[in-house]
């Protein structure tokens, strides 16, 4: 792997958990699919409180410097910062109650960040990072697929339940 794509993939390991390749929001950005794209914005307005346009939709994972309207403020990435770490796999307070109850706040693709991280714990972030894309893709085409899709956005093949 060349060093900017090196660097690229590492910035899909976000801090608490998630994996950024899989996001809905940067999946509907990728396809450059306008409707969801407003869909994704209306909600997020509702569960922040302020307005959020499609221009907010924008991002390169959350360790870059564009990052999507939910992510921009992010109260785990700043205590990793406040701790020296890039991510909670780094932390010697892991797993504590931020993450814990990011983790069980009802959403879905947060109710598996504990074992994420422990899972980089345990194999390292690079190794990490290459089972969460092969986990996302497609086993028709290969192309990468979002937390919430039941169909590849590609070649339509139906994809099994990720949660």
């Amino acid at each position: 792997m060349a060093a900017q794509e090196y660097k690229d993939a590492r910035r899909l390991a976000a801090p608490c958990g998630l994996y950024c390749g899989a996001c809905s929001i940067r999946a509907a950005v990728s396809r450059n699919d306008a409707q969801l794209m407003q869909q994704i914005a209306d909600g997020l307005a509702l569960y922040l409180g302020h307005p959020v346009g499609v221009e907010d939709m924008h991002c390169d994972g959350c360790l870059s410097g564009v990052r999507a309207a939910p992510c921009r403020e992010c109260e785990i990435r700043d205590c990793a910062t406040a701790k020296g770490v890039d991510r909670c796999s780094g932390c010697p307070d892991f797993p504590c109650k931020l993450i814990t109850d990011f983790n069980n706040d009802g959403l879905a693709h947060h109710s598996e960040v504990l074992d994420n991280i422990r899972r980089q714990q345990e194999v390292g972030i690079d190794a990490w990072l290459e089972e969460q894309a092969q986990r996302w893709r497609c086993p028709q085409c290969g192309r990468s697929n979002d937390w919430y899709s039941s169909q590849c956005a590609s070649c339509g093949a139906d994809i099994d339940d990720h949660f």
